[in-house]
């Protein structure tokens, strides 16, 4: 798969049915559909998903970012029992949502909205205001909290 010059995230799932297989590796293909069918609704918008139904793999997910394969899971194994050769499906769940969490660090900055920021800044700071003679002061309440956001190669600032 090319992804050149993508700024977007992207898990790959390829699956094809098996020919001869056990009822345990039928429900295992069966879990990563549907995990693949439950993350691409949960992390629409932030990561591409795509199914590859005409590949060779009978299950395997590939993650990419900043144009590059990060990582692959493969879900398939080879056992031989009784002389035969058999292919059986496992369901790896913790590691597939290991690295599609790790494909988010991979994801494009969103560029906040001026008002936004406007809103949240700290220009307004505690300014003291009397109301006649009573004395009464009235103090900006609004406690500002600074994020620094830092790419995952230094400790330089994104955007500074």
């Amino acid at each position: 798969m090319q992804l050149v010059g993508s700024e977007v995230s992207v898990a790959q799932c390829m699956m094809s049915k098996i020919t001869r297989s056990d009822q345990l590796s039928d429900n295992n293909l069966l879990k990563n559909i549907e995990l693949f069918d439950n993350l691409s609704l949960r992390f629409n918008g932030r990561v591409l998903f795509i199914k590859d139904v005409i590949g060779d793999e009978i299950c395997c997910w590939s993650f990419y970012g900043q144009s590059r394969k990060l990582a692959e899971v493969c879900c398939t194994s080879i056992v031989y029992a009784m002389e035969k050769k058999q292919t059986k499906v496992e369901f790896p769940e913790a590691r597939i949502y290991e690295e599609t969490l790790n494909v988010l660090l991979y994801e494009t900055p969103r560029v906040l909205d001026n008002s936004l920021l406007e809103a949240t800044s700290c220009s307004c700071s505690q300014a003291a205001l009397s109301e006649g003679d009573e004395g009464f002061e009235l103090r900006d309440r609004v406690q500002c909290i600074h994020v620094k956001r830092y790419s995952t190669y230094d400790d330089r600032q994104i955007g500074h």
